[in-house]
């Protein structure tokens, strides 16, 4: 059984009204435990609305969309799929709603009823896997934007979180927040087996991830792996959508007679191919 089971999901917003509008149209895919996704689309291709169906934020007006066997339909599975599936947005500012770290991290354990001394083991090592213990006593509004999602994130940690989904997470950081937000949910992933699907503009973001899904108009246009999608830099523009630095560099000089490998995805792809005698 697949963590992540969507099937046939449509989600129209404002149904019945003048302002009737179809964001989702008969998505389907499943994510495996333990895999890392990135979905990417314009803006507008429905992949935040997407985001939102993963933990019951939204409902599906056709379809369904189940976690773990649970289904986001059934009122009574609902909580226990917000437990296992985490949401960070784009804002922290939007998550962080305690006077301290500490007691930000330890709202969702306690609106789950955890014992206080079970509930405070779960704060301390949530804390201290986002390397935020120093940090447990400041007012969240002192911290940088950084240090704020890597509390929102260890907010969903001390809930047993089983998956992480970061809806934009990155796009309101400096680069240093980025790579600090990045570093620590690819961490999560290795050590702990998390399943992470991320929403994000950044290429380089979605390039390490071991599957890529790609939105259009509301509908799953494309599935592959990072090489196989970003191989078709013309399709990725078609889309409105960027491909890594690299992709794009080989892409130009491969137009201008260098042979190049089609699997170049990263820098140290370009390098290598460069350095192994691929230019004639």
């Amino acid at each position: 059984m697949a963590f992540i089971e969507v099937k046939n999901l449509t989600h129209i917003y404002g149904q019945g009204t003048e302002q009737e509008f179809c964001a989702l149209r008969d998505v389907n895919f499943q994510i495996e435990k333990g895999e890392f996704v990135a979905i990417l689309g314009a803006n507008g291709s429905g992949k935040s609305t997407l985001a939102r169906h993963l933990n019951g934020l939204l409902l599906p007006t056709e379809g369904s969309c189940r976690i773990n066997g649970l289904d986001t339909l059934i009122p009574k599975e609902v909580w226990e799929i917000r437990r296992q599936v985490g949401m960070v947005f784009q804002n922290p500012d939007n998550q962080l709603i305690a006077g301290v770290v500490e007691d930000d991290v330890a709202f969702g354990p306690e609106n789950l009823g955890m014992e206080p001394e079970k509930m405070r083991q779960q704060v301390d090592a949530a804390l201290k896997a986002v390397g935020m213990t120093d940090f447990r006593l400041f007012a969240p509004h002192l911290l940088s934007g950084g240090q704020k999602q890597r509390v929102a994130i260890a907010g969903a940690l001390a809930m047993n979180t089983n998956c992480l989904i970061l809806d934009e997470a990155t796009a309101m950081l400096d680069p240093q927040g980025r790579r600090e937000v990045m570093t620590l949910v690819e961490k999560l992933h290795q050590e702990r087996g998390m399943t992470l699907v991320i929403i994000t503009h950044f290429m380089d973001e979605a390039a390490k991830a071991d599957r890529v899904l790609v939105m259009e108009k509301g509908r799953l246009v494309q599935s592959g792996i990072p090489k196989e999608i970003f191989a078709d830099a013309p399709r990725m523009h078609q889309l409105g959508l960027a491909v890594p630095l690299a992709v794009e560099l080989a892409w130009h000089l491969r137009k201008d007679g260098m042979n190049l490998p089609d699997d170049i995805i990263n820098d140290d792809d370009l390098i290598a191919a460069l350095e192994d005698g691929y230019v004639h």
